[in-house]
């Protein structure tokens, strides 16, 4: 993201936030936990690989934060801030060393954050059914980034080549 805050960019990152929260949303609760699996990720992926690692950061923890909070999970809210905030940064930070290896990196990020507070919040033993989540959740996540992010590139890289050296507008 660029250091200046253009309106431009404020309106793309609450509208790229929002739907991390929409896809954060298309949940399924884990039985027996408060824990759920969600789509959240690959939308988190898509933004991190597509715009780097400020839209990837900022966007994907209050997207998927505000989702905690909307589906009944506040306690989570302040953990998902900062583990998918940290979690899109580092995707869009590796997103030139490949896409895969920076979702790895992402995944990794994710499934240690909620493995831990899980442990933490619920016992050990919450700990390995969180982890199983995470790795379905960032692989679909990867999978869906994977499919989304060469179709968005084709569309969204002219524009971001007409918005070069028009001052505040850039992208």
């Amino acid at each position: 993201m660029n250091k200046e805050l253009s309106a431009k960019n404020i309106a793309l990152g609450a509208l790229l936030s929002a739907s991390v929260t929409v896809a954060t949303m298309l949940s399924m609760p884990v039985p027996g936990f408060r824990l759920y699996f969600n789509l959240g990720e690959g939308i988190i992926y898509t933004i991190a690989l597509t715009l780097g690692p400020g839209f990837g950061g900022i966007c994907g923890g209050l997207g998927a934060g505000l989702g905690d909070i909307i589906l009944g999970y506040p306690l989570w809210a302040p953990f998902t801030l900062i583990i998918k905030g940290f979690e899109g940064y580092v995707v869009g930070k590796l997103r030139n060393r490949g896409h895969k290896k920076a979702m790895l990196a992402g995944a990794i990020v994710m499934m240690c954050g909620y493995s831990t507070i899980a442990g933490v919040l619920y016992g050990w033993k919450a700990a390995p059914v969180e982890l199983v989540t995470d790795i379905i959740q960032t692989g679909m996540g990867a999978a869906l980034a994977l499919v989304l992010v060469p179709l968005l590139r084709k569309r969204i890289n002219p524009f971001i080549a007409n918005q070069k050296g028009k001052g505040s507008d850039k992208v």
